[in-house]
C-alpha cells in the first residue's frame, strides 16, 4: 500500500469521519453517479445514505442555492451522469424503495440509438485491437488523447475506430423511451447534458451552443416543462457554455471536481462528489464525511507543486 492508501483507510474511520461531517455540515453532499452495475452494492450505498442523511431533489437544492431557503442538516442530492441505462434497470428500484430523490442527466442525441458513448469504442480498442492504435502515447492513453483534439478530429477518430468493435456488448445499450417514463413516473428528475456528450472545451463557440440548445429544445418537447439542471461532460466548464445556460434560464449547473458545494455558491457552478455505485460502503463514508475528497484535493495540490 502507498501512503495516500494507508491515509485512505485513516480517513474512512469513524472518528475521523465524524470529525469530517461535524466540520462540513454547512455544505451540500452532491453525489455524482454514472451507471450502477451492481444492484446490491448500490442498494447498500443508498441505504447507509438514507440512515444517515438526508436525501433531497434538486428542487430543494435550486431554492437553497437561488433563494435563501433552509436546508436539513446533512442534505444529500444524488445524481447520474450520461443517462445509462443501468440507473433505471439497476438502481431505480433502490431510489423509489428508499424515497431517494434523483436526478439523471441525458444526452437526448443518443436516447433509442444503436450509438455507443464515444469513450467505450476507444476502451473497447485500446484493450482488444491495440495494433490499430496509432496515436500519440498508444493504447494506454488513448482515450484521454481523445479528449484533447477538436471535437471535429475527435468524431473523425470514432468513426474510424467503431467498425473494429463488430458484436458491441449488451451493456453499450442506450436509453429508451420506456426507460424515461418509468425514471419520470417514479418521481425523478431529467437534466440536460448536453446533445451527445463532446467534449465541450475542444468544440467551437457555435457547436456549444448547439450542443446546449438542441438538448434543451428536445427536453422541453418531452417534459412539457423546462429541465431546471444541467451538467457539464467530463465536468469541462466553459463560459460559453455557462452564458448560455443561464439565458435558457437554468436554475443549476453541476461540475464534476469532486469537493463538496456551499450554499452560496455560483449557482450554475455546483461541485459534486466522483463516486462509484459499485464501491463498498466505506468508500461512500468517506466521500459524504468530506474527509475523502479533501484528502484527493491535497493530494492534487502537492502533485502539481512538485511538476
Amino acid at each position: 500500500m502507498t501512503l495516500y492508501d494507508y491515509a485512505l483507510k485513516a480517513l474512512r474511520s469513524d472518528a475521523v469521519t465524524t470529525v469530517a461531517r461535524r466540520l462540513t455540515k454547512g455544505q451540500i453532499r452532491i453525489l455524482a453517479y454514472h451507471g450502477v452495475p451492481d444492484a446490491e452494492a448500490f442498494d447498500a450505498q443508498m441505504r447507509y445514505l438514507r440512515a444517515n442523511f438526508v436525501p433531497v431533489g434538486e428542487g430543494a437544492i435550486a431554492a437553497a442555492i437561488n433563494n435563501g431557503a433552509e436546508l436539513p442538516p446533512g442534505a444529500a442530492w444524488v445524481t447520474f451522469d450520461d443517462g445509462d441505462p443501468s440507473v433505471v434497470h439497476n438502481g431505480l428500484p433502490t431510489l423509489a424503495r428508499l424515497g431517494i430523490p434523483a436526478t439523471m442527466f441525458v444526452c437526448p442525441g443518443l436516447i433509442e440509438s444503436r450509438e455507443p458513448f464515444w469513450w467505450r469504442i476507444t476502451e473497447w480498442v485500446a484493450a482488444n485491437a491495440p495494433d490499430a492504435v496509432t496515436t500519440p502515447g498508444g493504447p494506454a492513453a488513448l482515450t484521454e488523447f481523445v479528449k484533447t483534439v477538436s471535437d471535429f478530429d475527435r468524431r473523425a477518430i470514432i468513426a474510424e475506430l467503431a467498425p473494429l468493435v463488430g458484436q458491441r456488448p449488451q451493456s453499450w445499450e442506450q436509453l429508451t423511451h420506456n426507460d424515461l417514463a418509468r425514471w419520470l413516473d417514479a418521481g425523478m428528475a431529467l437534466g440536460n447534458h448536453t446533445w451527445d456528450h463532446p467534449c465541450l472545451d475542444q468544440c467551437d463557440h457555435d457547436a456549444q451552443v448547439a450542443q446546449i440548445t438542441e438538448a434543451h429544445e428536445w427536453l422541453c418537447s418531452y417534459l412539457g416543462a423546462p429541465p431546471r439542471t444541467f451538467a457539464y461532460p467530463n465536468g469541462n466548464f466553459s463560459p460559453v457554455v455557462d452564458k448560455a445556460v443561464n439565458e435558457l434560464g437554468y436554475e443549476l449547473g453541476a461540475l464534476y471536481d469532486n469537493q463538496l458545494t456551499r450554499v452560496d455558491g455560483r449557482r450554475l457552478e455546483l461541485s459534486r462528489l466522483m463516486v462509484e455505485a459499485d464501491q463498498p460502503v466505506s468508500r461512500l463514508v468517506g466521500v459524504l464525511s468530506g474527509a475523502q475528497p479533501s484528502l484527493a484535493g491535497l493530494q492534487g495540490k502537492l502533485a502539481r507543486s512538485s511538476n
